[in-house]
């Protein structure tokens, strides 16, 4: 599995989601520590599981994009493979494409996926979904 990369700060999450991801992400440099942030859900997938499917599981982010989405889940496979649309198999592939024009359109504004120089973790294929955090026009021109 790929190495997780060093972290930069963009302003996606908050300051205090960002001190508590960048414990986490030092914590699994140690020796002896998981690399994968995704084998704790499977293994023990009660409350972080939101929907299950066949190839594919959408599980709670840790470490949401806090700033600017009221809810920010992740799709995730359910095999173990890093984060190449090459390396998916075709049923993988199918049932992804059948939950994007169904569920998660239906359940999520925006389907956010890093591209290999924004990832801190390429060794599992996930890609985020959000729901962005909304006001009204007026409140929005007037702040």
């Amino acid at each position: 599995m790929s190495q997780a990369k060093e972290i930069t700060a963009t302003y996606l999450r908050t300051k205090e989601t960002m001190k508590k991801y960048i414990t986490a992400f030092e914590e699994r440099k140690q020796p002896g520590k998981s690399h994968n942030p995704f084998q704790y859900t499977i293994n023990n997938p009660e409350g972080s599981i939101i929907q299950e499917f066949n190839h594919w599981f959408i599980m709670k982010n840790d470490f949401p994009y806090d700033a600017v989405a009221d809810i920010h889940h992740m799709i995730v496979t359910k095999r173990e493979v890093p984060f190449n649309w090459n390396l998916l198999t075709e049923e993988e592939i199918d049932e992804f494409q059948t939950l994007r024009e169904n569920y998660l359109a239906d359940n999520y504004d925006v389907i956010y996926e890093n591209l290999p120089s924004g990832q801190t973790q390429p060794g599992w294929f996930h890609i985020n979904l959000l729901k962005l955090k909304r006001t009204s026009l007026e409140e929005f021109m007037n702040n």
